[in-house]
């Protein structure tokens, strides 16, 4: 989803970074190739930029964020990654804040991301971040959700011996928002695809079904 959300930026001429903690970037760009777009193109036109956090983690110590987890100097080195970009209207997506929280103290994470936030908001642009539920205590969850403008909520559901995909949007800021599960796919060469129900046809005419 973030992927997706980012390419589209991408796509309308914005540049975009991606803060990897989870894998390495090839790995990222391979996924993103999968989906029939090509990220690589975006990189040589500078418009796109990927800060690894991983590798270090693994012992590569060539063209990587030495330290991922001294958050200051992260930051230090996203700005100069925003400023070769153009520093403005840029988007940043963060995948994942889970080893973020893991490897150092919550306070620290957190004003980690309201400096991303606010360095992003001051440049016109988007910050994305993946977190998964569970993966943090709840208190410090909720936390991380009231500093966001808005909260999309990935499910896998067992349905028929079968495992389906559904996203729920919990928040988002300035909209009015139904509160429903819809199912989506993943489809290569396309990237995420909705399953919209049978009543689309009643919600364009204002028409809601009762739950």
């Amino acid at each position: 989803m973030g992927q997706q959300i980012l390419y589209d930026e991408l796509y309308l001429a914005k540049p975009c970074i991606i803060v990897t903690y989870d894998t390495f970037p090839s790995s990222i760009l391979e996924r993103m190739s999968q989906f029939g777009w090509d990220p690589r193109r975006y990189q040589l036109i500078n418009k796109l930029d990927v800060v690894d956090c991983y590798s270090a983690t693994a012992g590569v110590t060539e063209g990587v964020v030495p330290e991922p987890f001294d958050l200051t100097n992260v930051s230090i080195y996203l700005t100069a990654v925003m400023e070769k970009l153009g520093n403005r209207q840029v988007t940043i997506l963060v995948d994942s804040l889970m080893p973020i929280f893991s490897e150092t103290e919550s306070k620290h994470a957190v004003g980690f991301l309201q400096s991303i936030a606010a360095k992003v908001k001051k440049a016109g642009g988007k910050m994305i971040a993946t977190l998964s539920t569970g993966s943090v205590p709840s208190e410090l969850f909720h936390k991380v959700e009231s500093m966001v403008d808005g909260v999309i909520e990935l499910r896998m559901v067992e349905e028929h011996e079968m495992l389906q995909r559904y996203l729920l949007v919990r928040k988002m800021d300035r909209r009015q928002i139904l509160p429903r599960l819809v199912r989506f796919d993943i489809i290569n060469g396309k990237g995420i695809q909705l399953k919209f129900p049978r009543f689309g046809s009643l919600w364009k005419s204002g028409v809601i079904p009762r739950a």
